[in-house]
Parts: structure tokens; C-alpha cells; sequence
């Protein structure tokens, strides 16, 4: 005859999941509510415990309110309104010039009339060239003020940067204390004493498939 032929045998062994993977909290808190238990099965995003988040959001709104005071925009504008003043000085300056050498031009010609005197050139001629130095000057200036405001401003980008970079670590911490599932399977441990203490880097869960 032909057919099937069915066996059973009995043995002893462990059944062990085929990845497991540990969550551990990553901050300085204590639990203060417990969602699942051990055996249940999660999805991934399921809250598993709630730890006090209080003292870290405190920290993450305080660093909020920094970056605002590090804006740049309040830089940029006290920078323009500084190049603004200078340049409007300048402008000022020039036109003054122009009129000295107008002066100078008179004096001269009346001199070359007979009507001036050399003495009167002479310090029309001198007050004309200190001008033209003075002129330089503030010219230099405002280069040096415009390159310096240049600079800073790159220098205050930077710090921004590397702030923000450091606000940007702070956010997924805190998202990351909200002790989720990273991934469907079953929650095989967790950390079910309420009130408990737990420092950054302790295991409070743990899923396996």
C-alpha cells in the first residue's frame, strides 16, 4: 500500500526570537505611565511607557527662545543703518569738497586779478587739502566697517549653524523619550515600575519578532 506516513517526536529546546531589539531612554527622567505589557503585540509608533518630560522640554522651549535672540536679521540691520549713517557722512563730506575747490577756484582767480591775497589762497588751499585727507579717510573707514560688519556677520552664521545643529540633536532626543515601537513585533520586556528613576543610555523595553 501507499500513503502517508505521519510521525511525531518530542524534544526539548528554547524558542528565541529572530531579532530583538532594546530600547533604552535617552535622558535623565522617571516613568510615570506604563501603556503595554509584556507579551503584547505593537505596531510601529505604539507608545509603550511615558517617561516625565517636564525638565527636557523646559530646556528645548529655553533654547527656542535663544535662537530667536540670535536672529540675524537684528545684526543685518544694525549693520546696514551703521554703513547707512557713514555712507550718508560721505556723501556729505564729497559735497563739501566740491564746494572748497569751487572756493579755491575763485580765490585763485581773483588773485590772478589782483582783487585776492596770496595769504587767502593759501588757506583755502590748506583747508581744501585737509579735507581731501579727511575725505580719504572716512573713506577707509568705511571700508574697514564694511568688511568688518562682513565678518562678524559670517562669524554670527556659524554660531547660528552649530546652535541650531545642537537644537536640532535636542528635539530628537526628546522625540525619541517618547518611548515607541520602532517596529511591529511583540513587546517581550518592559520597564512596568511607575515612578522609578532611569538615567540616559537604561533599558526600560524591549520588542522581538
Amino acid at each position: 500500500d501507499k500513503g502517508v506516513i505521519e510521525v511525531s517526536v518530542s524534544a526539548s529546546g528554547k524558542v528565541i526570537p529572530a531579532f530583538e531589539e532594546i530600547i533604552n531612554s535617552p535622558i535623565n527622567s522617571r516613568i510615570v505611565e506604563v501603556y503595554k505589557r509584556g507579551g503584547d503585540s505593537v505596531d510601529v509608533g505604539t507608545p509603550i511607557l511615558k517617561l516625565d518630560l517636564q525638565s527636557a522640554e523646559t530646556e528645548y522651549n529655553k533654547q527656542l527662545d535663544e535662537e530667536q535672540m540670535k536672529s540675524l536679521e537684528q545684526q543685518r540691520v544694525t549693520n546696514h543703518n551703521k554703513l547707512s549713517e557713514m555712507e550718508m557722512n560721505l556723501k556729505v563730506s564729497r559735497m563739501e569738497l566740491d564746494r572748497k575747490a569751487v572756493e579755491l577756484r575763485n580765490e585763485r582767480y581773483l588773485d590772478s586779478l589782483g582783487a585776492g591775497t596770496t595769504d587767502k589762497v593759501r588757506q583755502v588751499e590748506l583747508d581744501y587739502n585737509v579735507s581731501i585727507l579727511k575725505l580719504k579717510e572716512d573713506e577707509q573707514k568705511y571700508k574697514n566697517e564694511q568688511a568688518l560688519a562682513e565678518a562678524d556677520l559670517k562669524v554670527k552664521e556659524l554660531e547660528l549653524n552649530i546652535f541650531r545643529k545642537s537644537l536640532a540633536e535636542t528635539r530628537r532626543t526628546l522625540e525619541d523619550a517618547q518611548i515607541r515601537s520602532p517596529r511591529k513585533a511583540i513587546l517581550t520586556y518592559v520597564n512596568n515600575e511607575i515612578g522609578s528613576q532611569i538615567g540616559p543610555g537604561a533599558k526600560v523595553a524591549i520588542v522581538s519578532d
